[in-house]
Protein backbone atom coordinates (compact mmCIF):
# COMPACT_ATOMS: atom_id res chain seq x y z
CA UNK A 1 0.00 0.00 0.00
CA UNK A 2 1.02 3.54 -0.62
CA UNK A 3 0.04 7.19 -0.74
CA UNK A 4 -0.51 9.15 -3.95
CA UNK A 5 -1.08 12.82 -4.64
CA UNK A 6 -0.87 15.30 -7.47
CA UNK A 7 -1.67 18.60 -9.15
CA UNK A 8 -3.18 18.75 -12.64
CA UNK A 9 -3.81 21.78 -14.83
CA UNK A 10 -1.61 24.28 -13.04
CA UNK A 11 1.87 25.50 -13.83
CA UNK A 12 2.40 26.20 -10.13
CA UNK A 13 3.26 22.85 -8.58
CA UNK A 14 5.49 24.15 -5.82
CA UNK A 15 3.31 22.44 -3.19
CA UNK A 16 3.84 18.95 -4.67
CA UNK A 17 6.75 18.10 -2.37
CA UNK A 18 4.81 19.05 0.77
CA UNK A 19 1.72 17.19 -0.49
CA UNK A 20 3.82 14.08 -0.97
CA UNK A 21 5.80 14.37 2.27
CA UNK A 22 2.67 14.63 4.45
CA UNK A 23 1.77 11.09 3.30
CA UNK A 24 5.02 9.59 4.53
CA UNK A 25 3.22 7.37 7.06
CA UNK A 26 1.45 5.64 4.16
CA UNK A 27 4.75 4.76 2.54
CA UNK A 28 7.87 5.05 4.67
CA UNK A 29 9.97 2.82 2.39
CA UNK A 30 10.41 5.04 -0.68
CA UNK A 31 9.17 8.12 -2.51
CA UNK A 32 8.98 9.31 -6.10
CA UNK A 33 7.63 12.12 -8.26
CA UNK A 34 6.89 12.89 -11.90
CA UNK A 35 6.50 16.52 -12.94
CA UNK A 36 6.08 17.59 -16.56
CA UNK A 37 3.72 19.58 -18.76
CA UNK A 38 0.45 20.28 -16.95
CA UNK A 39 0.78 17.62 -14.26
CA UNK A 40 2.86 16.66 -11.25
CA UNK A 41 2.30 13.48 -9.23
CA UNK A 42 3.88 12.21 -6.02
CA UNK A 43 4.10 8.77 -4.43
CA UNK A 44 5.02 7.30 -1.04
CA UNK A 45 5.67 3.56 -1.01
CA UNK A 46 5.04 0.75 1.47
CA UNK A 47 6.93 -2.17 -0.07
CA UNK A 48 4.99 -5.46 -0.08
CA UNK A 49 5.27 -6.86 -3.63
CA UNK A 50 8.24 -6.23 -5.89
CA UNK A 51 10.15 -4.97 -2.89
CA UNK A 52 13.48 -4.49 -4.68
CA UNK A 53 12.37 -2.84 -7.92
CA UNK A 54 8.81 -1.52 -7.53
CA UNK A 55 9.47 2.21 -7.14
CA UNK A 56 6.84 4.57 -8.54
CA UNK A 57 5.86 6.41 -10.71
CA UNK A 58 6.03 3.56 -13.24
CA UNK A 59 6.25 4.32 -16.96
CA UNK A 60 4.37 2.34 -19.57
CA UNK A 61 5.59 1.31 -23.00
CA UNK A 62 4.67 4.76 -24.28
CA UNK A 63 6.95 7.39 -22.79
CA UNK A 64 4.15 9.80 -21.94
CA UNK A 65 2.14 7.29 -19.84
CA UNK A 66 2.87 6.94 -16.10
CA UNK A 67 1.02 5.53 -13.09
CA UNK A 68 1.10 6.15 -9.37
CA UNK A 69 -1.02 3.67 -7.45
CA UNK A 70 -2.15 2.78 -3.97
CA UNK A 71 -3.11 -0.79 -4.72
CA UNK A 72 -3.02 -4.49 -4.11
CA UNK A 73 -3.87 -6.36 -7.30
CA UNK A 74 -4.42 -10.02 -6.46
CA UNK A 75 -4.57 -11.25 -10.07
CA UNK A 76 -1.55 -9.29 -11.25
CA UNK A 77 0.45 -12.39 -12.21
CA UNK A 78 -2.26 -13.59 -14.59
CA UNK A 79 -2.66 -10.08 -16.01
CA UNK A 80 1.10 -9.71 -16.45
CA UNK A 81 1.34 -12.98 -18.38
CA UNK A 82 -1.53 -11.95 -20.66
CA UNK A 83 -0.10 -8.49 -21.24
CA UNK A 84 3.32 -9.92 -22.07
CA UNK A 85 1.70 -12.13 -24.69
CA UNK A 86 0.23 -8.94 -26.14
CA UNK A 87 3.72 -7.45 -26.42
CA UNK A 88 4.02 -5.31 -23.30
CA UNK A 89 7.45 -4.98 -21.66
CA UNK A 90 7.57 -5.19 -17.85
CA UNK A 91 10.42 -3.49 -15.99
CA UNK A 92 9.44 -4.29 -12.38
CA UNK A 93 7.95 -7.09 -10.28
CA UNK A 94 5.34 -4.73 -8.81
CA UNK A 95 1.61 -5.47 -9.10
CA UNK A 96 1.07 -1.76 -9.83
CA UNK A 97 2.82 -2.02 -13.19
CA UNK A 98 -0.04 -4.05 -14.68
CA UNK A 99 -2.25 -0.96 -14.34
CA UNK A 100 -0.26 1.22 -16.72
CA UNK A 101 -0.09 -1.55 -19.35
CA UNK A 102 -3.79 -2.35 -18.94
CA UNK A 103 -4.47 1.35 -19.53
CA UNK A 104 -2.38 1.26 -22.71
CA UNK A 105 -4.36 -1.79 -23.83
CA UNK A 106 -7.92 -0.96 -22.74
CA UNK A 107 -7.98 2.74 -21.86
CA UNK A 108 -10.30 3.79 -19.06
CA UNK A 109 -11.85 0.30 -18.98
CA UNK A 110 -8.59 -1.05 -17.54
CA UNK A 111 -10.35 -1.11 -14.16
CA UNK A 112 -12.66 -3.92 -15.32
CA UNK A 113 -9.74 -6.36 -15.34
CA UNK A 114 -8.50 -5.72 -11.80
CA UNK A 115 -9.19 -8.00 -8.83
CA UNK A 116 -8.17 -6.11 -5.73
CA UNK A 117 -8.25 -2.79 -3.95
CA UNK A 118 -6.89 0.32 -5.61
CA UNK A 119 -6.84 4.05 -6.05
CA UNK A 120 -4.57 5.27 -8.83
CA UNK A 121 -3.71 8.09 -11.19
CA UNK A 122 -2.61 7.53 -14.78
CA UNK A 123 -0.86 10.40 -16.55
CA UNK A 124 -1.26 10.16 -20.32
CA UNK A 125 0.56 13.17 -21.73
CA UNK A 126 -1.79 16.05 -20.90
CA UNK A 127 -4.66 13.81 -19.75
CA UNK A 128 -5.25 12.49 -16.24
CA UNK A 129 -7.30 9.48 -15.15
CA UNK A 130 -8.19 8.88 -11.49
CA UNK A 131 -9.77 5.57 -10.45
CA UNK A 132 -11.09 4.00 -7.26
CA UNK A 133 -11.89 0.35 -6.62
CA UNK A 134 -15.44 -1.00 -6.80
CA UNK A 135 -16.36 -0.59 -3.13
CA UNK A 136 -14.03 2.20 -1.99
CA UNK A 137 -11.56 0.10 0.00
CA UNK A 138 -8.81 2.58 -0.86
CA UNK A 139 -9.53 6.32 -0.60
CA UNK A 140 -9.00 9.07 -3.13
CA UNK A 141 -10.00 12.72 -2.63
CA UNK A 142 -9.90 15.68 -4.98
CA UNK A 143 -10.77 19.35 -5.26
CA UNK A 144 -10.95 21.83 -8.13
CA UNK A 145 -9.22 25.07 -7.15
CA UNK A 146 -8.34 28.02 -9.39
CA UNK A 147 -8.66 25.95 -12.55
CA UNK A 148 -6.49 23.10 -11.25
CA UNK A 149 -7.31 19.64 -9.92
CA UNK A 150 -5.70 18.61 -6.63
CA UNK A 151 -5.91 14.97 -5.55
CA UNK A 152 -4.54 12.70 -2.87
CA UNK A 153 -5.00 9.58 -0.78
CA UNK A 154 -5.79 11.80 2.21
CA UNK A 155 -7.41 15.21 2.58
CA UNK A 156 -4.38 16.53 4.45
CA UNK A 157 -2.35 16.15 1.24
CA UNK A 158 -4.67 18.59 -0.55
CA UNK A 159 -4.48 21.00 2.39
CA UNK A 160 -0.72 21.38 1.95
CA UNK A 161 -1.57 23.43 -1.13
CA UNK A 162 -2.25 26.98 0.06
CA UNK A 163 -4.67 27.61 -2.81
CA UNK A 164 -7.22 25.44 -0.98
CA UNK A 165 -8.84 27.16 1.99
CA UNK A 166 -10.43 24.69 4.43
CA UNK A 167 -13.98 25.61 5.43
CA UNK A 168 -16.71 23.58 7.13
CA UNK A 169 -19.62 22.59 4.87
CA UNK A 170 -22.70 23.16 7.04
CA UNK A 171 -24.96 20.82 5.06
CA UNK A 172 -22.39 18.02 5.22
CA UNK A 173 -22.17 18.59 8.98
CA UNK A 174 -25.93 18.10 9.38
CA UNK A 175 -25.70 14.89 7.32
CA UNK A 176 -22.85 13.71 9.54
CA UNK A 177 -24.74 14.39 12.77
CA UNK A 178 -27.89 12.63 11.48
CA UNK A 179 -26.50 9.83 9.30
CA UNK A 180 -23.00 9.45 10.72
CA UNK A 181 -21.32 10.65 7.51
CA UNK A 182 -21.76 13.16 4.68
CA UNK A 183 -24.34 12.03 2.11
CA UNK A 184 -22.95 11.77 -1.40
CA UNK A 185 -19.31 12.27 -2.40
CA UNK A 186 -18.67 15.49 -0.48
CA UNK A 187 -16.68 15.77 2.73
CA UNK A 188 -16.96 18.04 5.77
CA UNK A 189 -14.63 20.48 4.00
CA UNK A 190 -16.39 22.54 1.35
CA UNK A 191 -15.18 21.68 -2.15
CA UNK A 192 -13.23 18.56 -1.14
CA UNK A 193 -14.77 15.49 -2.76
CA UNK A 194 -14.24 11.78 -2.26
CA UNK A 195 -14.07 9.96 -5.60
CA UNK A 196 -17.08 7.59 -5.45
CA UNK A 197 -16.33 3.85 -5.36
CA UNK A 198 -16.59 2.14 -8.73
CA UNK A 199 -15.91 5.37 -10.64
CA UNK A 200 -13.19 6.92 -12.77
CA UNK A 201 -12.56 10.63 -13.22
CA UNK A 202 -10.84 11.92 -16.36
CA UNK A 203 -9.39 15.40 -16.67
CA UNK A 204 -7.97 17.45 -19.55
CA UNK A 205 -7.16 21.10 -20.12
CA UNK A 206 -9.11 22.36 -23.13
CA UNK A 207 -8.68 25.93 -24.34
CA UNK A 208 -7.08 26.85 -21.04
CA UNK A 209 -9.94 25.42 -18.97
CA UNK A 210 -10.03 22.32 -16.74
CA UNK A 211 -12.59 19.80 -18.01
CA UNK A 212 -13.47 16.74 -15.91
CA UNK A 213 -15.79 13.79 -16.49
CA UNK A 214 -16.97 11.30 -13.86
CA UNK A 215 -17.92 7.83 -15.10
CA UNK A 216 -19.30 4.85 -13.19
CA UNK A 217 -17.80 1.52 -14.21
CA UNK A 218 -19.29 -0.93 -11.69
CA UNK A 219 -22.79 -1.81 -10.50
CA UNK A 220 -24.03 -4.61 -8.30
CA UNK A 221 -25.75 -7.53 -10.07
CA UNK A 222 -29.42 -8.47 -9.82
CA UNK A 223 -30.63 -11.61 -8.07
CA UNK A 224 -30.37 -14.76 -10.21
CA UNK A 225 -33.83 -15.68 -11.54
CA UNK A 226 -33.12 -19.40 -11.04
CA UNK A 227 -31.06 -19.72 -7.82
CA UNK A 228 -29.53 -22.96 -6.59
CA UNK A 229 -30.76 -24.38 -3.25
CA UNK A 230 -29.35 -22.79 -0.09
CA UNK A 231 -26.99 -25.72 0.78
CA UNK A 232 -25.42 -25.54 -2.70
CA UNK A 233 -25.06 -21.78 -2.46
CA UNK A 234 -23.39 -22.13 0.95
CA UNK A 235 -20.92 -24.69 -0.38
CA UNK A 236 -20.13 -22.50 -3.38
CA UNK A 237 -19.63 -19.51 -1.08
CA UNK A 238 -17.17 -21.41 1.10
CA UNK A 239 -15.14 -22.46 -1.93
CA UNK A 240 -15.10 -18.84 -3.11
CA UNK A 241 -14.02 -17.54 0.30
CA UNK A 242 -11.26 -20.12 0.50
CA UNK A 243 -9.97 -19.02 -2.91
CA UNK A 244 -10.27 -15.36 -1.94
CA UNK A 245 -8.37 -15.71 1.32
CA UNK A 246 -5.66 -17.62 -0.54
CA UNK A 247 -5.25 -14.71 -2.97
CA UNK A 248 -5.22 -12.20 -0.10
CA UNK A 249 -2.30 -14.02 1.52
CA UNK A 250 -0.14 -13.08 -1.49
CA UNK A 251 2.80 -11.04 -0.20
CA UNK A 252 6.58 -11.01 0.14
CA UNK A 253 6.11 -10.21 3.83
CA UNK A 254 4.28 -11.80 6.77
CA UNK A 255 0.47 -11.49 6.93
CA UNK A 256 -1.44 -11.27 10.23
CA UNK A 257 -5.16 -11.22 11.13
CA UNK A 258 -7.36 -9.18 13.48
CA UNK A 259 -9.42 -11.49 15.71
CA UNK A 260 -12.45 -10.17 17.61
CA UNK A 261 -13.99 -13.57 18.26
CA UNK A 262 -16.96 -12.72 16.02
CA UNK A 263 -18.08 -14.71 13.00
CA UNK A 264 -16.22 -12.74 10.32
CA UNK A 265 -12.74 -12.60 11.85
CA UNK A 266 -13.08 -16.19 13.10
CA UNK A 267 -13.84 -17.42 9.58
CA UNK A 268 -10.81 -15.59 8.18
CA UNK A 269 -8.51 -16.95 10.90
CA UNK A 270 -9.82 -20.51 10.35
CA UNK A 271 -9.22 -20.31 6.59
CA UNK A 272 -5.75 -18.82 7.12
CA UNK A 273 -4.88 -21.73 9.39
CA UNK A 274 -6.09 -24.16 6.72
CA UNK A 275 -4.18 -22.46 3.90
CA UNK A 276 -0.94 -21.47 5.68
CA UNK A 277 1.40 -23.93 7.40
CA UNK A 278 3.62 -21.42 9.19
CA UNK A 279 3.03 -19.23 12.25
CA UNK A 280 0.09 -16.79 12.11
CA UNK A 281 -0.08 -13.71 14.31
CA UNK A 282 -3.56 -12.69 15.51
CA UNK A 283 -4.44 -9.42 17.26
CA UNK A 284 -7.26 -8.49 19.66
CA UNK A 285 -8.04 -5.38 21.69
CA UNK A 286 -10.33 -4.66 24.64
CA UNK A 287 -10.73 -2.30 27.55
CA UNK A 288 -10.40 -5.13 30.10
CA UNK A 289 -9.06 -8.71 30.13
CA UNK A 290 -12.53 -10.23 30.58
CA UNK A 291 -14.13 -8.40 27.65
CA UNK A 292 -16.10 -10.99 25.57
CA UNK A 293 -13.99 -10.27 22.47
CA UNK A 294 -10.80 -11.02 24.38
CA UNK A 295 -12.19 -14.17 26.03
CA UNK A 296 -13.53 -15.69 22.78
CA UNK A 297 -10.46 -14.67 20.76
CA UNK A 298 -8.18 -16.43 23.27
CA UNK A 299 -10.20 -19.63 22.95
CA UNK A 300 -10.05 -19.53 19.16
CA UNK A 301 -6.34 -18.68 19.06
CA UNK A 302 -5.66 -21.71 21.21
CA UNK A 303 -7.79 -23.95 19.01
CA UNK A 304 -6.25 -22.68 15.76
CA UNK A 305 -2.68 -22.56 17.08
CA UNK A 306 -2.26 -18.81 16.50
CA UNK A 307 0.41 -16.53 17.94
CA UNK A 308 -2.08 -14.34 19.81
CA UNK A 309 -1.40 -10.77 20.91
CA UNK A 310 -3.90 -9.01 23.18
CA UNK A 311 -3.87 -5.26 23.82
CA UNK A 312 -5.70 -3.92 26.88
CA UNK A 313 -6.35 -0.20 26.42
CA UNK A 314 -6.35 1.99 29.53
CA UNK A 315 -8.56 5.06 29.87
CA UNK A 316 -5.52 7.34 29.93
CA UNK A 317 -4.25 5.88 26.65
CA UNK A 318 -7.75 6.07 25.17
CA UNK A 319 -7.94 9.82 25.82
CA UNK A 320 -4.37 10.42 24.69
CA UNK A 321 -5.11 8.68 21.37
CA UNK A 322 -8.02 10.95 20.40
CA UNK A 323 -6.00 13.65 18.53
CA UNK A 324 -3.97 11.03 16.69
CA UNK A 325 -7.16 9.17 15.76
CA UNK A 326 -8.95 12.24 14.40
CA UNK A 327 -5.85 13.29 12.47
CA UNK A 328 -5.87 9.91 10.75
CA UNK A 329 -9.67 9.67 10.34
CA UNK A 330 -9.97 13.17 8.84
CA UNK A 331 -13.51 13.38 10.22
CA UNK A 332 -15.05 13.83 13.71
CA UNK A 333 -15.64 10.10 13.88
CA UNK A 334 -17.16 8.15 16.76
CA UNK A 335 -14.62 7.40 19.45
CA UNK A 336 -15.27 3.67 19.27
CA UNK A 337 -12.84 3.66 16.34
CA UNK A 338 -9.97 4.47 18.70
CA UNK A 339 -9.72 0.77 19.51
CA UNK A 340 -8.88 -0.04 15.89
CA UNK A 341 -6.48 2.90 15.67
CA UNK A 342 -4.53 1.74 18.72
CA UNK A 343 -4.63 -1.89 17.59
CA UNK A 344 -3.22 -0.97 14.18
CA UNK A 345 -0.27 0.74 15.86
CA UNK A 346 0.36 -2.48 17.78
CA UNK A 347 0.06 -4.67 14.68
CA UNK A 348 2.29 -2.35 12.67
CA UNK A 349 5.19 -3.08 15.01
CA UNK A 350 5.16 -6.72 13.83
CA UNK A 351 3.80 -6.97 10.29
CA UNK A 352 3.06 -4.88 7.20
CA UNK A 353 -0.06 -6.75 6.10
CA UNK A 354 -3.14 -7.92 8.01
CA UNK A 355 -6.51 -9.47 7.11
CA UNK A 356 -9.69 -7.93 8.52
CA UNK A 357 -13.37 -8.96 8.42
CA UNK A 358 -14.72 -5.55 7.39
CA UNK A 359 -17.56 -5.59 4.87
CA UNK A 360 -19.16 -8.91 5.81
CA UNK A 361 -22.04 -7.21 7.64
CA UNK A 362 -22.95 -5.09 4.61
CA UNK A 363 -22.60 -7.96 2.15
CA UNK A 364 -24.39 -10.68 4.13
CA UNK A 365 -26.70 -8.61 6.38
CA UNK A 366 -25.20 -8.63 9.86
CA UNK A 367 -26.53 -5.51 11.59
CA UNK A 368 -29.67 -5.19 13.69
CA UNK A 369 -31.32 -3.08 10.99
CA UNK A 370 -31.48 -6.12 8.71
CA UNK A 371 -34.09 -7.74 10.97
CA UNK A 372 -35.60 -4.59 12.57
CA UNK A 373 -36.37 -1.74 10.18
CA UNK A 374 -36.41 0.87 12.98
CA UNK A 375 -33.16 -0.30 14.60
CA UNK A 376 -31.14 2.40 12.85
CA UNK A 377 -33.64 4.94 11.55
CA UNK A 378 -35.28 5.78 14.89
CA UNK A 379 -32.05 7.37 16.12
CA UNK A 380 -31.50 9.21 12.83
CA UNK A 381 -35.02 10.63 12.83
CA UNK A 382 -34.67 11.78 16.45
CA UNK A 383 -31.45 13.61 15.59
CA UNK A 384 -33.03 15.19 12.51
CA UNK A 385 -36.06 16.39 14.46
CA UNK A 386 -33.81 18.09 17.02
CA UNK A 387 -31.78 19.83 14.29
CA UNK A 388 -34.82 20.98 12.35
CA UNK A 389 -36.07 22.87 15.41
CA UNK A 390 -32.95 25.06 15.11
CA UNK A 391 -33.36 25.56 11.36
CA UNK A 392 -30.95 22.90 10.06
CA UNK A 393 -31.76 20.18 7.54
CA UNK A 394 -30.04 17.32 5.77
CA UNK A 395 -28.97 17.46 2.13
CA UNK A 396 -31.23 16.21 -0.67
CA UNK A 397 -29.17 13.03 -0.84
CA UNK A 398 -29.52 12.61 2.94
CA UNK A 399 -33.28 13.09 2.68
CA UNK A 400 -33.43 10.54 -0.15
CA UNK A 401 -31.58 8.03 2.04
CA UNK A 402 -33.93 8.53 4.99
CA UNK A 403 -37.04 8.41 2.81
CA UNK A 404 -35.92 5.18 1.16
CA UNK A 405 -35.52 3.42 4.51
CA UNK A 406 -38.65 4.79 6.19
CA UNK A 407 -41.05 4.31 3.28
CA UNK A 408 -44.17 2.19 3.90
CA UNK A 409 -43.14 -0.93 2.01
CA UNK A 410 -43.05 -4.71 2.48
CA UNK A 411 -40.05 -5.92 4.46
CA UNK A 412 -38.37 -7.62 1.46
CA UNK A 413 -38.47 -4.29 -0.42
CA UNK A 414 -37.05 -2.48 2.60
CA UNK A 415 -34.30 -5.11 2.82
CA UNK A 416 -33.44 -4.78 -0.86
CA UNK A 417 -33.14 -1.01 -0.44
CA UNK A 418 -31.08 -1.38 2.74
CA UNK A 419 -28.53 -3.72 1.15
CA UNK A 420 -28.07 -1.32 -1.79
CA UNK A 421 -27.81 1.78 0.41
CA UNK A 422 -25.40 0.22 2.91
CA UNK A 423 -22.98 -0.67 0.14
CA UNK A 424 -22.67 3.05 -0.60
CA UNK A 425 -21.67 5.79 1.85
CA UNK A 426 -22.35 3.76 5.00
CA UNK A 427 -19.75 1.14 4.05
CA UNK A 428 -17.26 3.59 2.56
CA UNK A 429 -17.46 6.48 5.02
CA UNK A 430 -18.30 4.74 8.30
CA UNK A 431 -16.02 1.76 7.83
CA UNK A 432 -13.57 1.51 4.94
CA UNK A 433 -12.14 5.02 5.04
CA UNK A 434 -11.66 4.74 8.81
CA UNK A 435 -10.07 1.31 8.45
CA UNK A 436 -7.67 2.63 5.82
CA UNK A 437 -6.92 5.75 7.85
CA UNK A 438 -6.04 3.91 11.06
CA UNK A 439 -4.05 1.16 9.36
CA UNK A 440 -2.07 3.40 7.02
CA UNK A 441 -1.30 5.80 9.87
CA UNK A 442 0.62 2.82 11.26
CA UNK A 443 2.17 1.96 7.85
CA UNK A 444 0.00 -1.15 7.81
CA UNK A 445 -1.90 -2.60 4.85
CA UNK A 446 -5.30 -3.95 5.91
CA UNK A 447 -6.88 -6.41 3.47
CA UNK A 448 -10.62 -7.17 3.43
CA UNK A 449 -11.40 -10.51 1.72
CA UNK A 450 -15.17 -10.20 2.19
CA UNK A 451 -15.08 -7.23 -0.21
CA UNK A 452 -13.39 -9.09 -3.03
CA UNK A 453 -15.75 -8.20 -5.88
CA UNK A 454 -16.33 -11.86 -6.72
CA UNK A 455 -17.60 -12.53 -3.18
CA UNK A 456 -19.82 -9.44 -3.16
CA UNK A 457 -21.31 -10.15 -6.57
CA UNK A 458 -21.95 -13.80 -5.65
CA UNK A 459 -23.80 -12.72 -2.49
CA UNK A 460 -25.93 -10.15 -4.32
CA UNK A 461 -27.01 -12.74 -6.88
CA UNK A 462 -28.53 -14.89 -4.09
CA UNK A 463 -32.16 -14.47 -2.96
CA UNK A 464 -32.67 -12.02 -0.11
CA UNK A 465 -34.03 -14.80 2.08
CA UNK A 466 -30.68 -16.63 1.77
CA UNK A 467 -28.81 -13.72 3.28
CA UNK A 468 -31.39 -12.74 5.92
CA UNK A 469 -34.35 -14.72 7.23
CA UNK A 470 -36.48 -11.77 8.34
CA UNK A 471 -39.33 -13.95 9.56
CA UNK A 472 -37.13 -15.79 12.06
CA UNK A 473 -34.82 -12.83 12.70
CA UNK A 474 -31.69 -14.63 11.42
CA UNK A 475 -29.02 -12.29 10.09
CA UNK A 476 -26.15 -13.52 7.90
CA UNK A 477 -28.05 -16.73 7.22
CA UNK A 478 -26.01 -17.77 4.17
CA UNK A 479 -22.65 -17.10 5.80
CA UNK A 480 -23.63 -18.90 9.01
CA UNK A 481 -24.92 -21.88 7.02
CA UNK A 482 -21.62 -22.08 5.14
CA UNK A 483 -19.57 -22.04 8.37
CA UNK A 484 -21.74 -24.53 10.28
CA UNK A 485 -21.86 -27.07 7.43
CA UNK A 486 -18.07 -26.82 7.04
CA UNK A 487 -16.90 -26.79 10.68
CA UNK A 488 -19.98 -27.65 12.72
CA UNK A 489 -17.99 -30.01 14.95
CA UNK A 490 -15.59 -27.29 16.16
CA UNK A 491 -17.11 -26.04 19.42
CA UNK A 492 -15.33 -22.70 19.76
CA UNK A 493 -15.93 -21.82 16.13
CA UNK A 494 -19.61 -22.64 16.48
CA UNK A 495 -19.62 -20.31 19.49
CA UNK A 496 -18.58 -17.45 17.20
CA UNK A 497 -21.54 -18.23 14.93
CA UNK A 498 -24.07 -18.38 17.77
CA UNK A 499 -22.61 -15.51 19.79
CA UNK A 500 -24.71 -12.35 19.95
CA UNK A 501 -23.22 -9.65 17.73
CA UNK A 502 -21.41 -7.07 19.86
CA UNK A 503 -19.60 -4.86 17.36
CA UNK A 504 -16.05 -3.52 17.46
CA UNK A 505 -16.77 -0.19 19.23
CA UNK A 506 -17.88 -2.02 22.38
CA UNK A 507 -14.27 -3.06 22.97
CA UNK A 508 -13.80 0.44 24.43
CA UNK A 509 -17.40 1.19 25.39
CA UNK A 510 -16.54 1.71 29.05
CA UNK A 511 -13.84 4.24 28.19
CA UNK A 512 -16.13 6.10 25.79
CA UNK A 513 -18.86 6.42 28.42
CA UNK A 514 -16.31 7.58 31.01
CA UNK A 515 -15.03 10.21 28.57
CA UNK A 516 -18.59 11.48 28.03
CA UNK A 517 -19.02 11.85 31.79
CA UNK A 518 -15.65 13.62 32.07
CA UNK A 519 -16.68 16.15 29.43
CA UNK A 520 -19.97 16.82 31.21
CA UNK A 521 -18.03 17.48 34.41
CA UNK A 522 -15.18 19.68 33.20
CA UNK A 523 -16.62 21.63 30.27
CA UNK A 524 -18.64 24.76 31.12
CA UNK A 525 -22.41 24.50 31.55
CA UNK A 526 -22.83 26.90 28.60
CA UNK A 527 -20.36 25.02 26.36
CA UNK A 528 -23.03 23.99 23.84
CA UNK A 529 -25.01 27.22 24.03
CA UNK A 530 -22.06 29.58 23.45
CA UNK A 531 -20.36 27.70 20.60
CA UNK A 532 -21.24 28.61 17.01
CA UNK A 533 -21.71 24.90 16.25
CA UNK A 534 -23.27 23.97 19.59
CA UNK A 535 -26.79 23.67 18.15
CA UNK A 536 -25.68 20.71 16.03
CA UNK A 537 -24.90 18.54 19.06
CA UNK A 538 -26.74 17.24 22.11
CA UNK A 539 -23.78 16.45 24.38
CA UNK A 540 -20.55 18.24 25.21
CA UNK A 541 -18.23 15.39 24.22
CA UNK A 542 -19.52 15.43 20.61
CA UNK A 543 -18.94 19.18 20.30
CA UNK A 544 -15.49 18.81 21.86
CA UNK A 545 -14.53 16.17 19.30
CA UNK A 546 -15.85 18.35 16.47
CA UNK A 547 -13.92 21.36 17.75
CA UNK A 548 -10.79 19.21 17.88
CA UNK A 549 -11.42 18.21 14.27
CA UNK A 550 -11.67 21.89 13.37
CA UNK A 551 -8.45 22.62 15.25
CA UNK A 552 -6.61 19.91 13.32
CA UNK A 553 -7.93 20.56 9.82
CA UNK A 554 -8.95 24.23 9.73
CA UNK A 555 -6.17 25.69 11.87
CA UNK A 556 -3.34 23.20 11.33
CA UNK A 557 -4.29 21.79 7.88
CA UNK A 558 -4.09 18.19 9.09
CA UNK A 559 -0.65 18.36 10.72
CA UNK A 560 -0.68 18.74 14.50
CA UNK A 561 2.28 20.50 16.10
CA UNK A 562 4.64 18.50 18.28
CA UNK A 563 3.53 18.30 21.89
CA UNK A 564 -0.19 18.74 21.20
CA UNK A 565 -2.22 16.71 23.74
CA UNK A 566 -5.88 16.01 24.34
CA UNK A 567 -5.68 17.17 27.95
CA UNK A 568 -4.21 20.52 26.92
CA UNK A 569 -6.99 20.96 24.37
CA UNK A 570 -9.68 20.06 26.91
CA UNK A 571 -8.15 22.51 29.38
CA UNK A 572 -8.28 25.27 26.78
CA UNK A 573 -11.89 24.42 25.92
CA UNK A 574 -12.84 24.21 29.59
CA UNK A 575 -11.24 27.59 30.33
CA UNK A 576 -9.94 26.23 33.61
CA UNK A 577 -6.64 25.05 35.22
CA UNK A 578 -4.83 22.02 33.82
CA UNK A 579 -6.70 18.70 33.88
CA UNK A 580 -5.40 15.34 35.07
CA UNK A 581 -6.78 11.84 34.50
CA UNK A 582 -5.03 10.36 37.50
CA UNK A 583 -7.12 9.02 40.33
Amino acid sequence: MCGITGIFGSQDRSALTAMTDVLRHRGPDDEGRYDAGVVGVGHRRLSIIGIDNGAQPIRGDRREVYVVANCEIYNYRQLRDELRRRGHDFRTDSDAEVIVHLYEEYGDRCVDHLQGMFAFAVVDGERLLLARDRFGIKPLHYAEVDGALLFGSEVKALLQNSSLTPEIDGEALVDTVVLGHPAGPGTLLRGVVSLPPGHVLSAVVAEGRLVTALTRYHTLPDVDPDPVPLPEAAAELMDLLRNTVQSHLMAEVEVGVTLSGGLDSTLLARLMRELHDGPIRAYTIGDRPDHPDVVQARRLAGQFGLDHHVSILSFQDFVAAIPRYLTAAEQPAGLGGIALNVLCRRIGRDVKVCLNGEGADEVFGGYGEYVDRRFRTRRMLDRLAALETSGHSVSSRGRQFLDSLTADQPFPEYLRTLFAENMREQLTRDHLELLDASSMAASLEMRVPFLDHRVVEFAFRQPLAYRVDWELGIAKRLLKHAVLTTWGDEVNLVGSVLRRKIGAPTSVLGHRERFIRLCEQVLPADYLRDDEYGAYFDQKSDLLVFNLYREIFIRYRGVLPDGFTMLDFMTEQARRPALSLRG
